[in-house]
């Protein structure tokens, strides 16, 4: 029987391991043996493939993080950080952005990031407010103005890429089909701050996440202010995604896979499961990102749609149990 903390030590091993095989896997995979004897290996290892495998990490972590959060929010074992329409009202934004502006910058920050994080934050926004009655937190109508909003998004996305020309389409398809193109290292650092920061207060919810996922007479009996806890999680778990899909994209069913197999081999504590699905999700998401970079080289398949068919496969087999 191996311990939960050999456990976590394997785990911490598979992520280190993860991480460099993503930063070796490209064209060449000399590359990275020989990354400090060749300028030109050096350059694509650390302004290319560094800053990209590191988004990877925080990405899939932070969907990881954020899918545990909400699953014990709505005690419902397939709620993930896209259900409440994040991923359609950053999609919604980004459209918006590409068919009816042209510029690409302003002081140095990418305008199709913004327009994807104000996009998200108004589709959380709706659904939290549309579904607060009695200015009490109500988890099933939540999810169910969730799924609303998401057709409601998805729709309008239709309805104005058949309006737009050919190349702006093309331009909004790809986007909603999740990415990890970074280059250079700033979007890195604010991503960073913004995974740091969410951890923190988020692990400080960690008893009223246990108690949460029991149920809410619990919760109450042990002193435990529900609204407040679930609202303060809510909001920042809402941030944290939207800041994140505001670089990468919708990179789908991480947020349901990640907690899933973290709970199954650390139980369902949360001091132990918040840490260990961030590093599942990482782990998931920078060996989707190897595939997708490598096997139809030198095409390269946007990331999300490998998770999308990991993803699918996952959920059915949730479903079936």
């Amino acid at each position: 029987m191996i311990s939960k903390r050999k456990k976590i030590y394997i785990l911490s091993s598979l992520l280190f391991i993860s991480f460099l095989l993503n930063l070796a896997a490209g064209s060449d995979l000399n590359s990275f043996l020989n990354a400090y004897s060749s300028d030109i290996s050096s350059d694509i290892i650390f302004k290319i493939r560094l800053p990209r495998a590191l988004m990877a990490i925080l990405a899939g972590g932070t969907f990881a993080l954020c899918g545990a959060v909400f699953q014990s929010l709505f005690r419902n074992p397939i709620a993930s950080p896209f259900t409440l329409g994040t991923a359609s009202g950053a999609s919604f934004g980004v459209t918006l952005f590409i068919s009816f502006f042209s510029f690409g910058g302003l002081m140095g920050m990418s305008l199709t990031s913004l327009s994807a994080f104000l996009g998200a934050i108004l589709s959380v926004s709706i659904v939290y407010f549309a579904s607060a009655g009695r200015k009490k937190f109500n988890p099933n109508s939540m999810i169910l103005t969730g799924v609303v909003i998401n057709f409601f998004f998805s729709g309008l996305i239709l309805f104005i890429q058949y309006l737009t020309d050919q190349a702006n389409a093309v331009r909004i398809t790809r986007w909603t089909m999740g990415g990890l193109d970074v280059v250079g290292m700033n979007s890195v650092y604010f991503a960073a701050f913004v995974f740091t920061a969410g951890f923190v207060i988020i692990y400080n919810f960690r008893d009223d996440l246990n108690l949460l996922f029991i149920g809410e007479e619990i919760s109450v009996s042990r002193g435990v202010n529900i609204d407040r806890s679930r609202k303060y999680l809510f909001i920042f778990s809402s941030l944290m995604i939207s800041s994140i899909v505001s670089f990468t994209g919708p990179i789908g069913f991480i947020g349901i896979i990640a907690p899933h197999i973290a709970s199954k081999y650390f139980g369902r504590n949360y001091r132990t499961l918040l840490p260990t699905s961030l590093m599942t999700g990482a782990i998931i998401l920078l060996v989707c990102d190897m595939i997708s970079r490598t096997i139809l080289w030198p095409a390269e398949i946007p990331v999300g749609i490998i998770t999308a068919l990991i993803g699918a496969v996952f959920f059915i087999r949730i479903i079936s149990k």
